[in-house]
């Protein structure tokens, strides 16, 4: 496409070649619905032909392929610095986040946020294994950072590119990039967002990202602490 699309899609991907195919026409339903060009960014690490395969289908599709399995932190990066949309939604490609809730991202980000993101309020996950410890470390982050969110880990954001390429990626610490927006002078919303069981694939975590959570949250209180923002996130549905 010559002219950039309004939205860029970046999805990251590790070993989700059953849910490629009903996630790319679940997004193209949802999206061609609301009038919006957009662009579907698929970075990859492990699903690599079949992506190809829907890049030959849809030229609304590109492949960002890493050569390895780095992560989602360095694909969020990687796919953010090749985005061509003003807007960036980031989804995960397992299916558990719902394309049908981009619209209301977007409605909320026109109002006036820099950042939109979602909250899984009813969680399809393990209690002990996901949603206990993720909790636990939303509950650490607001305190210690000032952006009070629900739901710092999940995935569905929509975001202003020009914040979200020059941020400071290390590690994982894509779970706290809305505390690094911030930082830039972000405004945030939170909008509950649904959230679905794991239809096809395994997920890719376990208690094992406690520790990393808790490394990266370290560089996190190293770093320089700017002046608190104006207001704190809030969330704009009553």
């Amino acid at each position: 496409m010559s002219v950039p699309p309004d939205l860029s899609l970046l999805i990251p991907i590790h070993n989700e070649v059953e849910n490629l195919g009903p996630l790319h026409r679940r997004l193209c339903e949802v999206l061609e619905a609301t009038g919006e060009t957009f662009e579907i960014l698929m970075v990859d690490d492990g699903s690599l032909e079949s992506i190809r395969e829907l890049c030959r289908q849809d030229s609304r599709v590109r492949l960002i392929d890493l050569g390895g399995h780095f992560g989602q932190t360095p694909a969020l990066a990687a796919g953010s610095r090749q985005a061509r949309g003003e807007i960036v939604v980031t989804l995960d490609a397992d299916l558990q986040n719902d394309p049908a809730d981009i619209p209301r991202l977007l409605e909320t980000y026109h109002q006036g946020f820099d950042v939109v993101s979602g909250w899984r309020r009813r969680r399809a996950d393990c209690w002990l294994t996901r949603t206990l410890p993720s909790w636990l470390a939303n509950l650490m982050l607001s305190r210690i950072t000032g952006v009070r969110l629900h739901d710092f880990g999940c995935t569905l954001k929509a975001c202003r590119r020009d914040l979200l390429v020059p941020a400071h990626f290390w590690g994982e610490s894509h779970r706290f990039l809305p505390a690094l927006l911030a930082r830039q002078g972000a405004r945030i919303a939170e909008i509950e967002v649904a959230h679905h069981p794991r239809r096809a694939g395994r997920s890719k975590y376990g208690l094992g990202r406690v520790f990393r959570f808790l490394a990266d949250l370290a560089v996190l209180l190293f770093m320089e602490r700017p002046d608190p923002p104006e207001s704190p996130a809030r969330n704009p549905l009553p």
